[in-house]
């Protein structure tokens, strides 16, 4: 700075107007690099489950920074153009995120020479052109609306305007915004029908919650699902009888699933080559760290949490890429026939009413296994388990569940 303070001012503007150009350079050039570093997956190196979590707590972006540049990233992908726009300068960074969610093959010359120089705002009317949107019904609220009732009827599904649909844009992503120590802001947009859910379980417990506040209910509602779920992965926490792993199952304990999820706490394991722990802690599943398929036992010590992302490369790095590509093509295959089976399953057993509901659908289901692959025994097995269960015995939901239980 007190260099600058020395220089004309003449000399100034240059070094400025260099500085700029320098800035777009550099803009483009990190979203080459970023597109670059999606397609090698080397964020999952990091200890990050993906491109955006990288962004964030690798190189420090803000979130609202690290969407646009993912975003752009990702679209220059499919039209490596728009680099030379944000290069030039000819289009911001905001305004090339704007623009992602409508570029196509067919308009994406004409769309990026009309967007070239404007601001946000214009390219936002640019879009509207494009892109009408039906005009806001007109509505007419009390000065002092209820708190929870001006809330919920914030949401409502998207209306028809009978209009060209324009490409599909990604959804946004919910707002959680910090108001104090102890409150938050939530904002998302809801379809019709949870908005009829929410006002029926306000009438249901209108005792219970006689001021009908919506956080309140969503709270409740919440509690309730995090029991459930915890109680499914977990089970209610009391002691149960340990039993012996039978030979050649995938099935891990219940209660070694506790014993991981409370070791792990509910966090991806994986650790980078600097010591630093993925930070994920949605799409988890219990992982064998010795992997099952080379003998490795399912215990507390040789399980741990992965997510999605992590446990797809550790499989690669054990059995190689293109060993996991066929396994996930398998897998996407055998679905596809399952859904194909249990609808003529189910076609047959409206055909047959006469039949023995519960044996005509487990010898059905039984027949589908085998010819699925799977070995007679390991079919018998699986269906013997959703018997004890109680599962519905019907072909499609007992199909279902079977392939559920044979491949975890």
């Amino acid at each position: 700075m007190n260099a600058l303070s020395s220089i004309s001012d003449r000399e100034l503007r240059e070094r400025l107007t260099a500085a700029v150009s320098a800035e777009r350079m550099a803009a483009a050039d990190v979203i080459y690099h970023l597109l670059e570093l999606d397609r090698r997956q080397l964020y999952l190196q990091d200890a990050c489950s993906s491109l955006f979590a990288y962004c964030v707590e690798r190189l420090g972006y803000s979130e609202d920074g690290a969407t646009k540049r993912m975003r752009v990233a990702r679209i220059s992908q499919r039209f490596p153009q728009i680099l030379d726009e944000l290069a030039s300068g000819a289009i911001h960074l905001t305004g090339l995120f704007l623009l992602s969610g409508h570029l196509t093959e067919e308009n994406v010359d004409r769309l990026l020479a009309e967007a070239r120089g404007k601001s946000k705002r214009q390219l936002e009317e640019l879009l509207a052109r494009w892109y009408p949107k039906p005009d806001v019904a007109a509505t007419i609220t009390p000065s002092v609306p209820e708190p929870a009732q001006a809330e919920l009827s914030t949401m409502s599904g998207a209306g028809n305007s009978g209009l060209p649909p324009a490409p599909p844009v990604p959804a946004a992503r919910a707002r959680v915004e910090p108001l104090s120590a102890t409150s938050f802001r939530v904002e998302f947009t809801a379809s019709a029908a949870l908005r009829d859910k929410l006002e029926h379980a306000r009438n249901l417990l209108s005792h219970a919650v006689p001021s009908g506040d919506l956080a309140a209910l969503i709270e409740r509602a919440i509690d309730e699902l995090i029991a459930v779920e915890t109680k499914r992965r977990s089970g209610a926490g009391k002691p149960r009888k340990h039993r012996e792993t039978r030979a050649g199952s995938r099935h891990v304990p219940v209660e070694v699933q506790r014993a991981v999820r409370e070791r792990d706490e509910d966090q991806c394991t994986f650790v980078d080559a600097e010591g630093r722990r993925c930070s994920e802690k949605r799409f988890l599943t219990i992982e064998h760290i010795d992997p099952y398929a080379l003998g490795g036992p399912t215990t507390v010590e040789n399980c741990c949490l992965l997510c999605s992302a992590h446990n797809a490369y550790q499989a690669r790095q054990v059995f190689g890429g293109e060993h996991v590509a066929r396994k996930v093509e398998e897998a996407r295959a055998s679905r596809e026939q399952s859904g194909v089976l249990a609808e003529h399953a189910a076609h047959a057993e409206s055909a047959e009413p006469a039949a023995p509901p519960e044996c005509d659908a487990f010898q059905k289901v039984c027949y589908a296994l085998v010819h699925m692959g799977f070995k007679a025994t390991q079919a018998k097995r699986a269906l013997d388990e959703l018997r004890r269960r109680g599962v519905e015995p019907r072909p499609e939901p007992l199909l279902r569940a079977a392939i559920t239980v044979l491949t975890p």
